[in-house]
Formats: structure tokens, C-alpha cells, sequence
């Protein structure tokens, strides 16, 4: 048994044969994993674009007030925009799709009371909207929000310290699942979770039309 592997070994052709076992499959998980790393780039660039298209888009209502026709709007662009379509098409009983959530919601700005010079601004939550579908991890908090560091990763539940002030900002929050390519082999499949803000272009606060899909925030 020995003899033979020996003689393989010192052979050319064999090592040529031993070197391309060894090599080939790592050359497959190296270009598997590319391929995986660019699509996850990709689509993330993508998600990030809806959210940042959404929140522009609603920050700019001209007559401060958000009808119901204009927040469908913004729901055609989360789904116009979407970077991960073919995962609507793996239906759950009950549910057009999985994974998936959008958000939008008004805050505005008010000093910490009992300060009198050099007050800072905390942010109240005026309403808020959201759909969501089988998310495993939600991050967004419908009228709870906290201010946070401006390095921080924006999610649906905070501001960054730099966008308080008087005037009141939009958030638009949308979650995405992401199916890698070699899913439930190596990859688990995970979820795109992006966020973007705006102040609103006019300097007020925008309100929303009377819907059942919207919660009014105490204020």
C-alpha cells in the first residue's frame, strides 16, 4: 500500500494530480466567495439607495402633510429599488413575502426641559408607519427613538446627534433578506437592515394623512 504512494509521490504526474486535488477546491470556495462577497456588496449598495431615496423623497413634501397616495410612493421605491426580488417569490403560508419591513416616521425637536442656555434637543417621535413580514431581527422602535453618537450605524430607532436641532426630520427604515448564493450549505441567510434621515426641506414638521397603518405618537 505504501510502495504505491511512494511511487505516486515521486512521480510527476502525481504530484501534478496530488497538487490539483488539493488546490482545486480551494480555488472554488476563493471564487465562490468572491462572487458572494461582490452580490452582498451589491445589494446592500442597493438597499442603502432605497432608504436614502425615501427619506429624500418624503423630506421634500411640500404641503407639510404626507398623504396616503404619497406613502405608496415611497413603497413603489422600496420595491422598485428592491436588490433582493427573488426572495419574494419564496412564499410563507399566510404571507406574500419574508423578510421584509419598511418603516417611515416624523420627529421633531424639543429643548430638555428646565434648561435654560445651551440646551440640547430631544427628539419626539409624531407619528410613525410600519409593515412588516417574518423579520427575525427588527430594529425599528415605532415611537421610541434615542439619539446617539454620529458614528453610530443609523437604524430605525436612533438619530445621530448631528441631525437634532430645530428642525425636525424624516427616518425611512427598510429591511431586506439577503439569500446568499450557497445558502443552507455554508452561509445562513441574513438580513439587510438599512436606515436614512432627512430634515424636512420646508422646517416643519410633517404630519401624516388619517390611516389605519399609522400610530400617532403621544406627545
Amino acid at each position: 500500500m505504501l510502495k504505491p504512494l511512494l511511487k505516486l509521490w515521486s512521480d510527476n504526474k502525481g504530484v501534478a494530480a496530488i497538487e490539483f486535488a488539493i488546490i482545486f477546491p480551494l480555488f472554488l470556495v476563493l471564487l465562490f466567495g468572491t462572487i458572494e462577497l461582490v452580490n452582498y456588496n451589491m445589494q446592500s449598495r442597493r438597499a442603502a439607495m432605497a432608504a436614502n431615496f425615501a427619506a429624500e423623497y418624503i423630506s421634500r413634501d411640500g404641503d407639510g402633510v404626507m398623504q396616503v397616495s404619497e406613502r405608496h410612493i415611497v413603497e413603489d421605491i422600496w420595491m422598485i429599488m428592491n436588490p433582493t426580488a427573488q426572495a419574494a417569490t419564496q412564499v410563507k403560508p399566510g404571507n406574500w413575502a419574508n423578510g421584509y419591513s419598511r418603516a417611515l416616521s416624523s420627529v421633531r425637536f424639543e429643548k430638555k426641559p428646565g434648561c435654560s442656555s445651551d440646551c440640547p434637543y430631544e427628539p419626539k417621535v409624531v407619528w410613525s408607519f410600519l409593515y412588516q413580514d417574518n423579520v427575525k431581527s427588527p430594529v425599528y422602535m415605532q415611537c421610541d427613538v434615542a439619539v446617539v453618537s454620529n458614528e453610530t450605524k443609523l437604524n430605525g430607532g436612533v438619530i445621530r446627534q448631528g441631525a437634532t436641532g430645530r428642525v425636525p426630520i424624516v427616518i425611512a427604515d427598510f429591511t431586506y433578506p439577503y439569500r446568499p448564493l450557497l445558502e443552507g450549505w455554508l452561509l445562513p441567510s441574513v438580513e439587510l437592515h438599512v436606515s436614512a434621515s432627512r430634515r424636512t426641506r420646508s422646517g416643519t414638521v410633517l404630519e401624516h394623512a388619517s390611516d389605519d397603518f399609522v400610530t400617532r405618537c403621544p406627545a
